[in-house]
C-alpha cells in the first residue's frame, strides 16, 4: 500500500511537534507546497523542523515559480508544476519536460475533474494545494494531510513559516476560497483513502 504524507504550509501545522513522524520511513513519499522552506528570492525561513520536519520528495509549485522549480529541482525527487487551464503551455511545458526529466505539469484535465465532478471553483481555479491533494488520490493508495488550514480566520497568519497576515479575515479577498476547499477535502476524505495526520496519531 502506498502512502504518501502531504504537508500544507497552514499555521497549524506548528500547534505539534510532528518533525520526527513527518520525516520518518511510514510514508513512502512526503510532498510539500511553494514556499514551504524557502522564499522565492532564496532566503531560506527560521527553523520549523521539530514541528514540521524536513523531508520533501515531492515539490509542487505554480506556475508563476517554474523559474525556482528548475533551479532547484535537484533538490528533489519530482517536481510536480501546476498551471491553471487558461494558460496552460502545452508546447513550452513539453519542452521543459524533455529537458528535465523530474519536472513533470499537472495535466489541465484535473482542473475540469475537480470543477465537473468535486466542488466547481470557477470562474477562480482549483489551488495549488487542491490540486496536489486530488493527484495524490489518483497515485497513492492512502493520503494523508496536515497543515490544511484552508485560511481558517482563527490563525492572524496567512502560512506558518512567515508572519504575512491572514487577509482572508477580510471577507472581500477571494484569492482562494476557503469554503470551497473546506468541501473538497470534505468530499475527498469521504470519497478516497484520505485522512488527517492527527486522525491515526
Amino acid at each position: 500500500m502506498s502512502k504518501i504524507l502531504i504537508v500544507g504550509n497552514g499555521p497549524s501545522a506548528l500547534e505539534k511537534e510532528y518533525g520526527s513522524i513527518i520525516d520518518s520511513d511510514k510514508w513512502d513519499v512526503v510532498m510539500r507546497f511553494n514556499r514551504w522552506n524557502k522564499d522565492d528570492d532564496g532566503t531560506e525561513w527560521e527553523d520549523n523542523s521539530k514541528y514540521v520536519g524536513t523531508r520533501c520528495d515531492y515539490w509542487m509549485i505554480n506556475d508563476l515559480r517554474l523559474k525556482q522549480g528548475i533551479e532547484r529541482r535537484t533538490d528533489y525527487n519530482t517536481v510536480l508544476v501546476v498551471c491553471p487551464k487558461f494558460k496552460f503551455a502545452h508546447q513550452v511545458f513539453s519542452n521543459i519536460e524533455a529537458e528535465y526529466e523530474n519536472i513533470k505539469f499537472i495535466p489541465e484535465e484535473y482542473e475540469d475533474y475537480i470543477n465537473n465532478n468535486i466542488i466547481n471553483f470557477q470562474p477562480k481555479w482549483p489551488s495549488t494545494g487542491v490540486i496536489g491533494m486530488y493527484f495524490a488520490t489518483l497515485h497513492f493508495d492512502e493520503v494523508y494531510l496536515y497543515g490544511f488550514d484552508t485560511y481558517d480566520k482563527k490563525y492572524d497568519n496567512l502560512h506558518y513559516f512567515e508572519d504575512k497576515p491572514n487577509k482572508y479575515k477580510d471577507e472581500s479577498k477571494k484569492d482562494h476560497e476557503p469554503s470551497k476547499e473546506k468541501e473538497f477535502i470534505k468530499y475527498i476524505k469521504e470519497n478516497y483513502n484520505v485522512k488527517l495526520l492527527e486522525e491515526i496519531l
